[in-house]
């Protein structure tokens, strides 16, 4: 059952970073200048010399790869705090006679 609420509270945790991540991306783009496509395709100019636009294939792949590490990483914390809650649950849960 707890292997339930792991893979939830993963999956939930995941979700809830990647949504983060974009609504920041979006509300924010005009204050900071830019999003992160823009972003990205400045630092492959920097770099590595690619002059990309922020529309190119190159930067969506590497876009969607740091929200990959981002989903990672909101999984792994999803997971955690799921765990402390279960456990926090059963222990108020078990009654010792």
């Amino acid at each position: 059952m707890s292997r339930k609420f792991l893979l939830i509270g993963s999956l939930i945790g995941g979700l809830l970073s990647v949504a983060i991540a974009l609504l920041m991306d979006i509300l924010f783009s005009d204050a900071l200048q830019g999003t992160w496509r823009d972003a990205i395709s400045h630092d492959l100019h920097n770099f590595f010399s690619l002059n990309t636009t922020p529309d190119s294939i190159i930067v969506y792949v590497i876009f969607i790869f740091i929200l990959l590490i981002l989903f990672v990483i909101g999984a792994l914390f999803g997971s955690i705090f799921t765990m402390l809650i279960y456990r926090f649950m059963k222990f108020l849960g078990s009654s010792e006679e």
